[in-house]
């Protein structure tokens, strides 16, 4: 017998027990509800152990669930630090690369500035050897255009005075000096 069931007889004995004339109090049979309330007894310990088992299941599951939760919890923690170290990782690598660059621009820039600067230095020295070397040959071309001329007015006094003109030749003329 179930507890419940225990429980119904116990209720109906005490419902269809003849009632104490001019009271409100009713007479029953002792042997009869000492005998359910054994039954009773008996049953109680089965319906307590599956109540247990019950609870036992119930709080297994609980903690089942828990530890699930607590692991997803743990997982999902890890997942986030390796995804913030991955973030930093790459922010890091971000400003290396933008002070990489800065630094490589800022280099480049002095190679530029240095070659300009070398380049004109190399400009202004070609210049003045070349003002230095033409004023040269325009001393020594001077200087041969001279002898010339004197060679030729030398050559026109050993000839003498001549009336043709092929005698003479061209008549070279110094240039002038800047």
């Amino acid at each position: 017998m179930t507890y419940e069931e225990g429980l119904n007889k116990l209720r109906n004995a005490l419902m269809t027990a003849p009632g104490v004339p001019l009271s409100n109090k009713k007479r029953v049979d002792a042997e009869m509800m000492l005998e359910l309330i054994d039954e009773l007894t008996e049953s109680i310990p089965k319906e307590i152990n599956a109540a247990k088992e019950i609870e036992k299941e119930r709080q297994n599951i609980l903690d089942d669930a828990r530890r699930q939760a607590n692991q997803i919890i743990k997982d999902a923690n890890a997942q986030a630090e390796i995804l913030i170290s991955e973030q930093e990782i790459v922010k890091q690598a971000h400003d290396y690369a933008n002070a990489e660059a800065q630094r490589a621009n800022e280099e480049a820039e002095k190679i530029i500035s240095n070659a300009k600067a070398q380049d004109l230095a190399i400009r202004k020295a070609m210049v003045e050897k070349l003002n230095i070397s033409l004023g040269e040959a325009h001393n020594v071309l001077s200087k041969c255009i001279a002898d010339v001329t004197a060679t030729h007015e030398a050559l026109e006094k050993i000839a003498g005075p001549s009336d043709t003109p092929a005698a003479k030749g061209p008549k070279i003329t110094p240039a002038l000096d800047k």
